[in-house]
């Protein structure tokens, strides 16, 4: 934040002003935006293995997402015409 100070001697008694901009601004130099990348290269995930069809689910244990088989199986079907 820059801070500008002026002091008035005009008169038999010093007046001083101070004014703060209230303005601020970040500036990052190696800012470098990356619109289109892989998912490997995102450093909470992990394509380890991964085949088609596989889903991305998080794993508590490595604080990661891992690219992993979902499957279900269908013990009953209760209702409608058969």
């Amino acid at each position: 934040m820059a801070i500008t100070a002026r002091v008035n001697t005009t008169g038999t008694i010093g007046r001083a002003t101070i004014k703060s901009s209230p303005k601020t601004a970040i500036a990052a130099d190696t800012f470098a935006p990356k619109p289109n990348i892989a998912l490997a290269e995102i450093s909470d995930v992990s394509t380890a293995g991964k085949q088609n069809g596989d889903a991305l689910v998080f794993n508590s244990t490595t604080s990661k997402f891992e690219a992993k088989t979902v499957t279900a199986t269908v013990t009953e079907i209760i209702g409608g015409t058969f």
